[in-house]
């Protein structure tokens, strides 16, 4: 339930590649004035790296050789291959009554409005409810749906939505990956294993996608459509839309410019 009733920027971008997209998140909490709920996709498939992740745990050759871009993103987590999967990202202001909050708060209050989402779709999603030591697992695997941590959303225990928290001066971002179709399976073929220790077992088996569950892979536009009925029922707001202003707009630029030279393939 929300702090108190209020309404949220919402924007639709589209596909589009791995840098404009991390770029496009960057420049909104930049200039972030008010809530915004962002949903978009990737155009080619990207693969994002946690902040701090190594690129060595990338074949960043046969991404090349593929057409897969690779991008690092602002928050942390482990790789993600963007494919088959719409993503979105929350953007609060630091005035937000949820910065007080901690981030695991944060991060529950926003699963909340994605697992309503998701049962919209008539999916049994639920809270994951991970083993204790599954944080520092989860920090050995090169892939963040090889494990599910606190909050995170699973379906037959397994993960389907993947997302990631970072908190700067001007405000709190969270992005995240919900899993409509196989297609992030495609990443074991992409890391380089020898970086990568305690392997476990494989994506097949550790997430899910609504392609699985639902016999079909659902149109962007139906899990965007739940996404932001999920949004405004469970946090009683209005999702107004809109599209970037000139000055998010030239912030995207300076921002895609010094992201393109962050990850080199």
């Amino acid at each position: 339930m929300p702090d108190f009733p209020e309404t949220w920027r919402l924007l639709r971008s589209g596909p589009a590649s791995g840098v404009e997209n991390m770029a496009t998140d960057m420049a909104l909490l930049r200039e972030v004035r008010e809530p915004v709920l962002r949903l978009y996709a990737w155009s080619p498939p990207a693969i994002s790296l946690g902040y701090h992740q190594k690129i060595s745990e990338i074949d960043t050759r046969r991404c090349a050789a593929l057409g897969i871009d690779v991008v690092r993103r602002p928050t942390g987590g482990r790789a993600i291959l963007h494919a088959e999967e719409l993503t979105y990202a929350v953007i609060l202001p630091a005035d937000h009554p949820w910065f007080a909050d901690g981030v695991y708060r944060v991060y529950e209050r926003i699963s909340g409005a994605l697992l309503q989402a998701l049962q919209i779709m008539g999916l049994p999603a639920v809270l994951a409810a991970p083993e204790s030591s599954s944080e520092k697992k989860y920090a050995r695997r090169a892939a963040c749906f090889a494990r599910s941590v606190r909050h995170e959303i699973s379906v037959h225990g397994r993960k389907m939505v993947g997302s990631a928290q970072r908190r700067f001066r001007e405000g709190i971002l969270q992005h995240g990956s919900i899993l409509t179709g196989p297609a992030h399976e495609q990443l074991e073929q992409l890391l380089m294993q020898p970086a990568v220790p305690d392997a476990g077992p494989g994506l097949r088996q550790t997430a899910i996608c609504m392609q699985d569950v639902l016999g079909r892979q659902p149109g962007l536009d139906e899990v965007a459509a739940a996404v932001i009925s999920g949004f405004e029922t469970f946090f009683q707001i209005e999702l107004v839309e809109s599209t970037l202003t000139q000055a998010e707009t030239e912030r995207r630029a300076q921002e895609a410019q010094a992201l393109a030279q962050t990850v080199p393939v």
